[in-house]
């Protein structure tokens, strides 16, 4: 009986009624009919997610929704709380009573985020010649993806604003960002100055700062490596003419026999060729005995 006295939606339907809620908000259907013989299904997008039937009030999609979906059997309503963006869509109260059926009621759900914040943000040049500033203002809103944007001073619809301004002169602007849910203001007072050329200016003076730091460094290096140089030459010097000296044994007392001389003098001989070549990168003439 129940199912065969619904008509198809839109046949007896009261017209649409739109329906704006914030994100977080709670949407509330009622079905405000006398109690006695009441039947009612409430559905989302033609998909029937509660009923009221035999004075019992329960869930029958219950995934669509999950626990957010209140029930109020006094009230004959059903609440969908935390509203998601996703909720957007059409809901309907289907209603009957005996051998009379209600008008349909549906509902278009509109979600829409808050705008949080709101800011101006601008940028203008100097106009030299004509002694004016050009400033390019922008409103930004955050939250609501697509508000609008209205400038109060100038009448302007819209996120941007052009303006110019007489050396000195200053302006104070006031944007609005909006929607349906809410609204944002910001403002910002921009005065016109003439911009001094401080990029270039700071730009000579880190470009003289690296080529000082340059200079030290090589000076530094460069000083570094002749110490480092010389100090290598004399000890490869100290080293040659040490080498050069030891031409026979000092530990003998009582001298050598002419043998042990000549031995001896030829063993100084090599260990002095082999100093010499072990340091041949320092500019010196070595003999048998001598170290220049």
């Amino acid at each position: 009986m129940f199912c065969c006295l619904f008509c198809i939606v839109g046949s007896c339907a009261a017209p649409d009624v739109e329906v704006h809620k914030a994100v977080g908000d709670s949407l509330e259907l009622i079905a405000d009919y006398p109690k006695k013989d009441l039947e009612v299904q409430w559905k989302y997008n033609q998909i029937e997610f509660a009923e009221y039937q035999n004075d019992n009030l329960k869930k029958v999609k219950s995934e669509l929704f999950n626990d957010r979906l209140k029930m109020n059997k006094d009230t004959i309503s059903v609440t969908v709380t935390d509203l998601k963006l996703q909720d957007s869509g059409r809901f309907s109260i289907v209603a009957v009573k005996k051998s009379e059926q209600y008008d349909t009621k549906e509902f278009v759900l509109h979600v829409h985020e808050l705008i949080r914040e709101v800011k101006i943000e601008y940028n203008y040049f100097w106009l030299q010649s004509k002694n004016i500033c050009r400033f390019h203002l922008r409103c930004l809103a955050s939250g609501d993806p697509n508000p609008s944007y209205s400038w109060i001073r100038h009448q302007t619809q819209g996120s941007h604003l052009n303006i110019s301004l007489r050396l000195a002169e200053k302006a104070t602007l006031n944007c609005t960002a909006s929607n349906t849910v809410s609204v944002k203001y910001a403002t910002e007072t921009v005065v016109c100055t003439e911009k001094s050329d401080n990029s270039t200016m700071a730009s000579g003076i880190y470009l003289l700062i690296a080529v000082g730091v340059g200079i030290v460094a090589v000076i530094i290096l460069s000083g570094t490596v002749a110490v480092c140089c010389r100090w290598r030459k004399n000890k490869g010097v100290l080293n040659k003419c040490e080498c050069a000296q030891t031409k026979r044994s000092d530990s003998v007392v009582n001298g050598m026999s002419i043998y042990e001389t000549v031995d001896d003098i030829k063993l100084s001989q090599n260990l002095v060729s082999i100093a010499c070549i072990h340091h041949k990168y320092i500019h010196y003439c070595c003999h048998a005995f001598v170290c220049l």
